[in-house]
């Protein structure tokens, strides 16, 4: 069990560091690219069951997709950081809350 935990840990401060990197340059790459790494890191978040982590990214692919001028990216960015932390069995709730959080950021 303590190697899983020490598996997933490793597997997270991975994903959070590619989010870093990734938002230091997302200015400079092109939508295509871009939509690239956030889609990596849902795959991966979805192969490990990282549920809040890839329910962000979704949302994050999506708000890409239909605008990428007017996306919120730093709030995502906040939120992908977060949801890093965030445990498996609390993926979908942790979810909805962040994305409830990009909303009322993004509105006000």
């Amino acid at each position: 069990m303590q190697h899983r935990q020490d598996v997933m840990l490793s597997i997270r401060a991975d994903l959070h560091a590619q989010i870093e990197q990734l938002e230091t340059h997302c200015r400079a790459m092109t939508l295509p690219a871009l939509h690239a790494a956030i889609h990596s890191i849902r795959l991966t978040a979805g192969a490990h069951q990282l549920l809040a982590l890839e329910g962000i990214a979704r949302a994050f692919e999506r708000s890409l997709i239909r605008d990428r001028q007017n996306a919120a990216l730093a709030l995502y960015f906040d939120q992908l950081k977060l949801a890093t932390g965030c445990e498996p069995a609390n993926g979908a709730d942790a979810c909805d809350t962040m994305l409830a959080a990009i909303s009322v950021r993004f509105a006000g």
